[in-house]
């Protein structure tokens, strides 16, 4: 048989009953804010990779700036990450998770390893031979490379080349496509760009033969007008 509350049971029994209505969104609150406290206090692994020389990297969060120069492990909190890598050699590129980009915003929690690679840029040298003749391509690195008929070289960017100019068969460097008439030439890889060497026949000796020739019959009838005036005139 159940027993009758007396009044003031009753009471009490209410004052419980609203009290854990009262309580109960505050408890809720209470386990929500705990769960987001844990879950921005754990941190996820991050493998950061570099292939390549000259790379390094920035990476950044929540106020927080680390330079990284080396491969390295990061422990991250969850939350927004941008890296940025730089390069500090001439002639070369970033490519970060082999994408073209030199810097990326991500969440540690979906992205557990990052590459950051390092590539040559290339531009291309169009050496042309007008003529019989050659061009000693010499190279920042001390290689070469002798050019006697229209040939495309592949350049790194940003290198220095010296191009020297020789005639073959008789002939002679005249000039460069730009006038300039001195057999070498440097120029630095910055573009695609055409370069072209002029040979041809030296002119000949005869052209200065010619004009002391004229000016030595010049002379000759000179004097010979004289002598004449001279025989003519009254002593």
């Amino acid at each position: 048989m159940l027993k009758r509350l007396s009044p003031f049971s009753l009471l009490i029994l209410l004052k419980i009953k609203a009290m854990i209505k009262k309580a109960l969104p505050l408890f809720l609150l209470f386990l929500i804010s705990t769960a987001t406290v844990l879950e921005a206090s754990s941190t996820y692994e991050v493998n950061i990779l570099f292939q390549g020389k000259g790379i390094s990297a920035i990476v950044e969060y929540c106020n927080h700036i680390e330079l990284i120069t080396t491969n390295k492990t990061l422990y991250l909190p969850n939350t927004s990450v941008t890296i940025t890598a730089y390069e500090t050699i001439i002639g070369y590129n970033i490519s970060i998770n082999g994408m073209n980009v030199s810097s990326l915003t991500f969440n540690p929690n979906n992205l557990s390893k990052i590459v950051i690679k390092a590539f040559p840029i290339y531009v291309w040298i169009n050496i042309k031979i007008n003529g019989t003749g050659k061009v000693i391509v010499n190279f920042q690195n001390g290689s070469k490379e002798i050019v006697n008929q229209s040939t495309k070289l592949k350049v790194l960017y940003g290198s220095l080349i010296t191009l020297s100019a020789r005639g073959t068969n008789g002939e002679s460097f005249i000039s460069w496509n730009n006038n300039y008439t001195y057999p070498t030439m440097w120029l630095i890889a910055s573009n695609n760009t055409c370069v072209i060497a002029n040979f041809g026949k030296a002119k000949s000796p005869i052209f200065s033969s010619v004009n002391f020739l004229g000016i030595g019959l010049l002379v000759i009838l000179g004097g010979i007008y004289i002598y004449i005036k001279r025989k003519h005139s009254p002593t």
